[in-house]
């Protein structure tokens, strides 16, 4: 029995250096993970209600901040220009995950969960209740 457990503290032990050499060695221990979308610049909601808004991203490593740099219709809801409307981060699959500032009519708010896949040329939430983040193009 005691060989049996210096045997298992031994392999535990070559399999932790294993690990930690890999990891100090720069190796990337998930080949699947994906780099993040490039969500940076400006994009124009698609809904009828905010039409004209726009929304500004900036980025810092893993994270983004959306911004209002457009208002459009979206004043009538209580937006102003340079809110803060989006607070994202990336997953491992490249999505930009994080909560969207909700405001409806008669001064109601939350911050609700989104996702978002960004492409060069698309922003689409692909996991949230307000259509006006889908398929979102670029904006001038």
């Amino acid at each position: 029995m005691l060989i049996s457990q210096r045997l298992l503290g031994v392999s535990l032990l070559l399999f932790g250096t294993g690990l930690a050499a890999a990891a100090l060695a720069g190796e990337e221990p998930f080949p699947w993970r994906k780099d993040p979308g490039p969500i940076a610049g400006r994009w124009s909601v698609t809904c009828e209600e905010m039409a004209g808004m726009v929304v500004e991203f900036g980025v810092n490593g893993k994270k983004a901040t959306g911004r209002v740099s457009r208002l459009g219709k979206a004043g009538v809801f209580g937006y102003s220009a340079g809110e803060e409307v989006l607070r994202l981060e990336a997953d491992d699959h490249g999505d930009w995950v994080g909560q969207l500032h909700w405001r409806g009519v008669g001064s109601k708010e939350r911050w609700e969960p989104i996702r978002l896949v960004a492409t060069p040329t698309q922003l689409d939430a692909t996991m949230t209740p307000d259509n006006c983040y889908k398929k979102m193009p670029r904006a001038n």
